[in-house]
């Protein structure tokens, strides 16, 4: 009796893809990919290995470098001739990254012998033009559904650009018109609104962190050192925001990113960022700012401060945002904006009501002259710098203290004291929270401690205890350090009445520009420009008033033309 020949199996790896973790959950999920794979290979009578198991992966098929793959190229390297088939679901699933990705794929399979089968039945088995021959050439083999195939793996790519220039082209131009298209900044939330009937995205801030943030603008824009503020943020009980960590197929989570404290680096990044002063200036604005639809966290004034020079926001009249930048030299050296040679670049250009620039261009000999100039948007203006110098130190040499609101000032000191006071108090309540949140951590860990038998477990606890205590400690030491009292505002006054006494002596003889600046700013309600200085007519404190001596020069006030400020700025 005849026997048949034993049947041979057939082998088969499957694998399902999506392309993200939120795709799997709303899409045409990975499980249910798994049960039409499944039902096609019991259909065939196919096993499925390795021990029934099946790929799935939620990444983007646009990929070249997919590790999956490779994966299933290593598990069929390393079992020669054991795998017959590569089963999917379609073509899409496959890869979407164009014909020459998905015939690249089909030749890595092909060197190893499997096949590739798709659950829509796109792909045909190949054939061999002369198998009535007997022979057998590469150019032979062919599959009867190769341009099918390519077909789709194009279309699938199409697919691709046609919906991401579709989606990300709205997030373009949302973010262009001042809205937000993607995770919060940090400090901000996400939330929706409708406009024209239409929702759209903008960021509030965050209720348990904008503090942090608004802290870091207001210390830094006060004079604080970056270590001072690192300091001060982190004792009101900044850490980073915690995130998820997923696995490399983004189906799980396996542990936790986040919960740092904030570092000076960290802090420098975010006191560049434009977004906290309601201003977008990213690739997707081609780099200009732009006013946003909601507020930020500080305003433009706020932000500029807390830059200190090292980047300008100006809001023009139109509603329009300019983004300036430091001023460099032809040398490539960055603009000295504290240059003692011109100690009044602070006084604002008549013409913008912008500062000053400071240059020395060459006369046709060659020599350096000095000048204060400005040509923002307006025709050249420029004085020389000794009658600019001269011109400012003549109306502060007859700046006279008025007496009769001597007794005023007290009372005028002691509500700022209190203004500043209801600062101090509220940054002073947040460190105290924090404390009083650490030292319920820190009784917790030591009830557990105290129950704790593993001599590991115990170790933990107490680094984790003795890490509390440290933060403690320093949230306590940065709450002294913020404390005011009577004695420094009285302090304050005495240095205040010095200056008003002899302002010439204070205010023209300073070493450094910055603390000149903000004495100036107590003497006017606002700076003043160069042709109220000449006139003798900016808008004084209270407290000063000017000499009846004093006199105006109108030939002073003709701006210098055809000096062109082509010359290295400092």
């Amino acid at each position: 009796m005849k026997t048949e020949p034993a049947k041979k199996i057939i082998n088969c790896v499957v694998q399902c893809r999506v392309s993200s973790l939120k795709q799997s959950h709303e899409g045409e999920s990975l499980e249910t990919q798994e049960k039409d794979l499944r039902r096609l290979a019991a259909a065939r009578g196919w096993n499925i290995v390795p021990n029934d198991i099946v790929w799935s992966t939620a990444i983007s098929g646009r990929k070249t470098d997919r590790d999956d793959f490779m994966e299933i190229i290593a598990y069929i390297k390393s079992h020669p001739g054991f795998v017959d088939n590569y089963v999917f679901k379609s073509i899409d699933r496959a890869t979407r990254a164009g014909t020459g990705e998905y015939t690249s794929m089909k030749n890595e399979l092909s060197k190893y012998g499997v096949q590739m089968v798709d659950y829509n039945g796109v792909i045909q088995k190949s054939i061999n033009t002369l198998e009535n021959y007997g022979l057998e050439y590469p150019w032979s083999i062919y599959s009867p559904s190769e341009i099918t195939e390519g077909v789709l793996a194009t279309t699938a790519k199409q697919e691709v650009t046609t919906i991401l220039t579709r989606l990300i082209g709205q997030e373009i131009n949302l973010t262009n018109q001042g809205y937000h298209a993607r995770r919060p900044a940090e400090g901000y939330l996400n939330s929706r609104i409708y406009v024209d009937g239409k929702k759209k995205t903008i960021q509030i801030p965050d209720p348990e962190r904008a503090k942090f943030y608004i802290s870091m603008f207001e210390l830094r824009a006060q004079g604080l050192k970056d270590k001072e503020i690192v300091d001060r943020v982190n004792a009101m009980g900044y850490r980073s925001l915690a995130q998820n960590k997923w696995n490399k197929e983004h189906s799980k989570i396996i542990g936790q990113m986040g919960g740092k404290p904030l570092s000076i680096k960290q802090l420098q990044r975010h006191i560049k960022n434009t977004i906290y002063a309601g201003v977008i200036c990213e690739k997707w604005t081609r780099f200009k700012p732009i006013k946003v639809q909601y507020d930020g966290l500080v305003n433009i004034d706020l932000w500029n401060q807390a830059n200190r020079g090292g980047a300008n926001l100006r809001e023009n009249l139109d509603g329009s945002i300019e983004f300036v930048a430091i001023a460099t030299s032809k040398t490539g050296e960055f603009r000295n904006r504290n240059n003692p040679l011109f100690p009044f670049k602070f006084v604002l250009c008549p013409k913008c009501h912008q500062p000053f620039c400071g240059s020395e261009p060459r006369n046709r000999v060659g020599n350096k002259i000095p000048y204060y100039h400005c040509s923002r948007g307006h025709k050249y203006f420029g004085i020389p710098k000794n009658t600019f110098d001269n011109n400012v130190k003549q109306y502060i040499s007859n700046l006279k203290f008025n007496p009769d609101i001597l007794n005023a000032l007290e009372a005028t000191f002691m509500a700022k004291y209190r203004q500043r006071e209801a600062e101090i108090v509220q940054a002073s309540g947040n460190i105290h929270h924090n404390i009083a949140e650490l030292e319920i951590e820190q009784k917790t860990k030591l009830e557990a401690l105290a129950l704790s038998k593993s001599v590991v477990v115990r170790e933990k606890f107490e680094q984790e205890i003795d890490a509390l205590e440290v933060r403690i400690i320093e949230a306590g030491r940065q709450c002294d350090i913020i404390k005011i009292s009577r004695d420094d505002i009285k302090a304050f006054m005495r240095e205040a009445k010095l200056i008003m006494e002899h302002p010439a002596e204070t205010l023209l003889n300073q070493g450094d520009m910055r603390v000149q600046r903000e004495l100036f700013g107590l003497v006017f309600e606002e700076l003043p420009n160069y042709e109220e200085i000449v006139n003798g007519t900016p808008k004084l404190s209270l407290i000063f008033n000017l000499s009846s001596a004093f006199t105006t020069n109108e030939r002073q006030l003709v701006g210098l033309d055809g000096i062109e400020p082509f010359v290295t700025l400092r």
